[in-house]
């Protein structure tokens, strides 16, 4: 098992010669053999190791009993080690989470400290092939596309995951063959616990029905990684067509119409990546809030979506906007108005789109500019030359407050003649006397 582990680590290029890790040992299977392979490989990769072990304040007396397990074995070895104790229930009382999600980000936490105070380069993770098919199925039932299917990664940024491809049985195999003892933890048969009851109810039922439904999810995820790759690259197509309007006090990300044609998988993880990019998590974001927002590039200016950590979306002409609640869009637009000039002829096609329109020139006085509204502006709203406020306009429509300011407007020296993605000035628009036509289009 220690070649096979050897020759995984250089496969995947886990640990360069010369580095340092740091080992999260639990006292459990996993993380004791991990600990003891990574500790008989070290010689041959060239590499420190420091044992972390996370006293999470809930099983009393076990815990304890861990705790002086993994360092009394650490010291056996000659390693360094570090026990850190953290009261995990009173941790996930304050910030409203599950004892699981208080328990995780402690522990990653303490990781990631004495990774910083050693001066390591990588932090190596017990999970296995078990841990694997669990995650799949985990975010299946959760509700994911392909990027939840690629369940965990052998290498991720400076996590490294060397037991990935072993199940745990092989994994208790080896340390019975070695003499090598584990700690049990009581807590993983509670089933009320959600990873206990899939790893302890759910598969087991799902093994009888099929005795390789592990290996299939743990292959699964293996496709969907190399799925993963393709896709990627054409969000990375997508998110280019997007644009960032603000950034001074968290950015706000426009998502142009076009994007909404897409595949809808691709719009899908799109969406969540965006998101995630100004939640700074996506646990809480589902196929749900997707659905709602690719309906809401169908509705009218100035709806919008509510959506979790505070987020929401806003139906803007031409688009949809992605930002946190109480961020505003600057003053300025973040468009640019294109002008042209050309004869006209009765008949010539007329755009329908909320980003080009066609103004008669003879209307047109001066300069023709595009800017946001000021003060007083109107807009001519029938052939009797009859007019409305811009800010009259924009209640009729129902548009935010905060999107007033930055809404774009195209106006020539005298008057407004196009309020982008509402209205088209009447005393601007095309009639069977017109002979020359302006052709104004705005762009990103």
């Amino acid at each position: 098992m220690e070649k096979k582990v050897l020759s995984y680590i250089k496969d995947e290029n886990m640990i360069r010669p010369g580095s340092r890790g740091i080992l999260a040992v639990s006292g459990g299977a996993d993380s004791m053999c991990l600990m003891h392979i990574l500790h008989r490989l070290s010689g041959e990769l060239q590499t420190e190791l420091t044992v972390c072990h996370v006293h999470h304040g809930i099983r009393g007396e076990e815990a304890d009993r861990d705790a002086a397990f993994v360092e009394k074995t650490a010291k056996e070895l000659g390693l360094p080690c570090r026990i850190y104790h953290r009261d995990v229930p009173a941790l996930a009382k304050a910030k409203g989470e599950t004892v699981e999600e208080a328990g995780r980000e402690a522990r990653y936490a303490c990781l990631e400290e004495l990774k910083e105070e050693c001066g390591a380069d990588w932090i190596a993770l017990a999970h296995q092939s078990d841990d694997q098919a669990e995650t799949v199925l985990f975010n299946i039932l959760r509700g994911t596309g392909i990027r939840g299917l690629r369940g965990i990664h052998a290498v991720r940024e400076d996590r490294i995951r060397p037991l990935l491809p072993f199940s745990r049985k092989e994994i208790e195999a080896w340390l019975r063959a070695e003499g090598l003892e584990w700690c049990t933890d009581s807590t993983n048969l509670e089933p009320y616990y959600t990873r206990n009851f899939l790893r302890t109810v759910l598969l087991p039922m799902l093994t009888e029905v099929n005795a390789g439904a592990k290996e299939h999810l743990v292959l699964l995820a293996k496709e969907a990684e190399e799925l993963y790759d393709i896709q990627e690259a054409e969000e990375g197509r997508l998110m280019a067509l997007c644009t960032v309007i603000r950034s001074e006090d968290g950015k706000i990300v426009e998502i142009p119409d076009r994007v909404f044609e897409e595949n809808k998988t691709l719009l899908g993880e799109l969406l969540l990546r965006e998101l995630e990019l100004l939640a700074g998590k996506r646990k809480d974001l589902t196929r749900r809030h997707i659905q709602a927002i690719e309906e809401l590039a169908a509705r009218e200016t100035g709806k919008r979506v509510d959506l979790p950590y505070d987020l929401e979306a806003v139906r803007w002409y031409g688009s949809v906007l992605l930002r946190k609640r109480g961020v505003l869009v600057s003053s300025d637009t973040g468009k640019r108005l294109s002008v042209s000039r050309e004869a006209y002829e009765p008949g010539m096609e007329i755009p329908a789109g909320e980003d080009r329109k066609l103004v008669d020139a003879a209307s047109v006085r001066g300069t023709i500019a595009l800017r946001t509204p000021e003060r007083g502006d109107r807009i001519t709203v029938d052939r009797e030359g009859g007019t409305k406020l811009l800010t009259r306009l924009f209640t009729d429509r129902k548009i935010p407050r905060e999107l007033r300011d930055s809404w774009p407007v195209v106006a020539d020296d005298e008057k407004v003649l196009w309020v982008v993605g509402l209205r088209l000035s009447e005393a601007c628009k095309v009639t069977d006397e017109t002979e020359e036509v302006y052709l104004l289009r705005i762009e990103e």
